[in-house]
């Protein structure tokens, strides 16, 4: 991997400086709340708005300093070289339609959690239904109403999928293996263990189908765009 190719890539540079903004933002001017309000709340929350699918993912949390740290590593160590095959266009597409459709992804777990656990989608009346469940279906259900989602873990995901399209066998680290292993195989495991996690609550307030979501994203996104290409040589 040509890391020089990553110091010279303009929109990776300039999306790493818009969130280090907001971010340092959200802590200047904290009386705003800017967090709460570019953070993406499910579409049935009255707190909900149109503009918050695009803003969440400029919005990291101000408790976990290493959630924009990951979000900014990754996608400087893999946005270059995808932005340099691709051009700034198209890396523009996969970037947002990966956060868009990573969102959707959790978006739907989540009111499949509340269904499950109430067999409504109206909030008022699943609110109701708290007081009848244990401490763990509580947490559940009260994270699937009203936790927002919030950074760029989507986006970058997707562009992650995207750079295992084009380099599959590029050899990452990826924990608890302590040797390095090809980045398709990787993500195969993190989806898997991103699935166990979401299904059995292994690590709560992670939106795990974001994370599924946006690597799938990227990588059919990037499919389609290579698809078309040949077909335009043909």
């Amino acid at each position: 991997m040509n890391f020089y190719t990553n110091f010279n890539s303009d929109a990776v540079k300039h999306l790493i400086s818009i969130n280090i903004l907001v971010y340092t933002a959200i802590f200047v001017f904290s009386q705003y709340k800017i967090e709460s309000i570019l953070s993406l709340y499910h579409p049935l929350d009255e707190r909900f708005e149109l503009y918050q699918i695009l803003t969440h993912m400029f919005v990291h949390s101000k408790r976990l300093f290493l959630h924009i740290i990951f979000n900014m590593l990754a996608l400087f160590m893999f946005g270059g070289q995808i932005e340099t095959l691709l051009g700034v266009k198209k890396f523009i597409i996969i970037y947002f339609l990966s956060g868009i459709l990573a969102a959707l992804f959790q978006i739907i777990f989540n009111t499949g959690v509340l269904y499950y656990f109430v067999q409504t989608l109206d909030f008022s009346q699943a609110k109701k239904t708290l007081d009848y469940l244990n401490e763990e279906q509580k947490i559940n259900l009260y994270s699937s109403m009203y936790s927002p989602m919030m950074g760029a873990s989507g986006a970058v995901s997707g562009i992650v999928g995207a750079f295992a399209k084009f380099f599959p066998e590029h050899k990452i680290f990826i924990l608890p293996f302590p040797f390095p292993i090809a980045v398709r195989k990787a993500l195969v495991i993190f989806i898997f263990g991103s699935l166990a996690s979401a299904i059995f609550n292994l690590a709560p307030g992670v939106a795990h189908f974001a994370h599924i979501g946006g690597i799938l994203s990227g990588y059919f996104i990037v499919s389609f765009f290579i698809k078309n290409e040949r077909n335009t040589f043909y």
